[in-house]
C-alpha cells in the first residue's frame, strides 16, 4: 500500500502509553511521507500536539454528553483515511476505529475486550513483543516497515522563566498515581542530603499541584539547595525543565517518560511494576528494582493495592551510585 496520504492513529491514554506510541507515529510518518491525525483523551491533547508528525488532534469525549459525542463523530469522519490504526486495543478505541472512514483498519496485536471486532486486520504478536512499545511496533512490522532507532520528535513550547540554578542539577519525582510505586520520601531526602553535602548539588522537586505538600516537606528537609517546583508549571513544562537537568531520579511515573523522551539521564525506580513491560528504553537510563522474594516479583497489576514496602527495599546507596555514574 504505497499510496497512503492520510493516516489516523487511536491512542487514548495513559501518559506513559502515549510516550510509547510516539516513536511508532514517527515511523509511520517517515515511511509514508505524510503527517498523522491522532485521537486521544482531552487531558493529553496538548502533549500530542507537540509531536512534529501530528497534523490534527481529535479529542475523544471520555466523559462528554451527547453534544460532545456528536462533535467528536463529526470531527472523526470529516476526513477519509487510507490507513487507521488502533494502538490502544480496548473496546472504546476499537469503536473509534470502527467509526472512522478508512480504507484499511489495523487493530492491536494484543486486543482486549471487544477491540478485535472493529479491526479489518490484526497484526501478529512477535515473540519479542514483551515491552509495551514492542507491542505497538507489531503494527508497524505488519505494514512492512522496519523499526528503526527510537525517535521522539517533540516540540515543546518555550518557558522563558525556567533557568538552571547550577550544576550538578538533580531532579526528584517522588510521587506517582499509586503509593505502592513510590520510593519512600525519607529515602529521597537522604539521597538529596548526600548530593548536596558531597557534590554541592542543586535539587529540583517535580510534581503536579497535588504534590505540593510532599514537595514542600522534601524542600524543607533539604534546605537552600532544593527548590519545590510541584505545581509551579504546566505539564508541558516538564520537557524544557528536564532538558536542563543533569539527572532525574523518578518512580515509574510521567516524569520518567518525559526524561526518556528528551534524553535526560535517568535513574528509574521500580517496585511492583515490571520495567521489562513499561520501563525506559533509553541507553542513558538506569533501572533499579529490589531482588525478588521467595515467591518471585509481585504481580505487575498489584501496584493498585498495597503499600510501598517492596520498592522501599532499594537502598539509598545504590541510587546514589547510579546517579553518580550518570553524572
Amino acid at each position: 500500500m504505497t499510496d497512503v496520504k492520510r493516516i489516523l492513529v487511536v491512542k487514548l491514554s495513559a501518559l506513559g502509553d502515549l510516550f510509547h506510541a510516539m516513536p511508532v507515529v514517527h515511523l509511520l510518518s517517515e515511511h509514508y511521507g505524510c503527517k498523522v491525525d491522532w485521537v486521544t483523551q482531552p487531558e493529553y491533547v496538548s502533549l500530542v500536539e507537540c509531536h512534529a508528525a501530528v497534523d490534527r488532534v481529535i479529542s475523544f469525549p471520555r466523559k462528554g454528553g451527547m453534544a460532545e459525542s456528536k462533535t467528536f463523530l463529526r470531527q472523526l469522519r470529516v476526513r477519509h483515511y487510507d490507513l487507521a490504526l488502533d494502538l490502544q486495543g480496548l473496546t472504546k478505541s476499537g469503536l473509534v476505529l470502527g467509526l472512522c472512514r478508512a480504507r484499511r483498519k489495523i487493530g492491536n496485536s494484543h486486543p482486549r475486550e471487544a477491540a478485535k471486532f472493529f479491526a479489518g486486520e490484526t497484526p501478529a504478536s512477535r515473540p519479542e513483543s514483551v515491552h509495551a512499545l514492542d507491542g505497538l511496533l507489531d503494527s508497524v512490522v505488519h505494514l512492512g516497515i522496519e523499526p528503526g532507532p527510537l525517535c521522539y520528535p517533540l516540540q515543546f513550547p518555550a518557558f522563558p522563566d525556567i533557568q538552571k540554578p547550577g550544576s550538578p542539577l538533580i531532579a526528584f519525582a517522588p510521587r506517582s498515581r499509586w503509593p505502592a510505586k513510590d520510593w519512600p520520601l525519607d529515602h529521597f531526602i537522604e539521597l538529596g542530603q548526600r548530593f548536596i553535602a558531597e557534590k554541592n548539588a542543586k535539587i529540583w522537586i517535580l510534581g503536579g499541584p497535588d504534590d505540593q505538600e510532599i514537595g514542600e516537606r522534601c524542600r524543607q528537609a533539604l534546605g537552600e539547595g532544593a527548590e519545590n517546583l510541584c505545581g509551579a508549571h504546566p505539564l508541558l513544562a516538564l520537557g524544557p525543565l528536564l532538558k536542563e537537568v543533569d539527572c532525574l531520579v523518578s518512580n515509574d511515573s510521567g516524569p520518567m517518560h518525559f526524561a526518556a523522551a528528551v534524553g535526560t539521564p535517568l535513574v528509574a525506580l521500580f517496585g511492583p511494576t515490571d520495567p521489562a513491560l513499561t520501563g525506559p528504553r533509553d541507553e542513558k537510563a538506569r533501572v533499579l528494582r529490589p531482588e525478588p522474594g521467595p515467591e518471585g516479583y509481585p504481580p505487575h497489576r498489584s501496584y493498585k493495592q498495597g503499600d510501598n514496602a517492596f520498592i522501599a527495599q532499594i537502598p539509598v546507596s545504590k541510587v546514589f551510585e547510579a546517579v553518580e555514574e550518570l553524572l
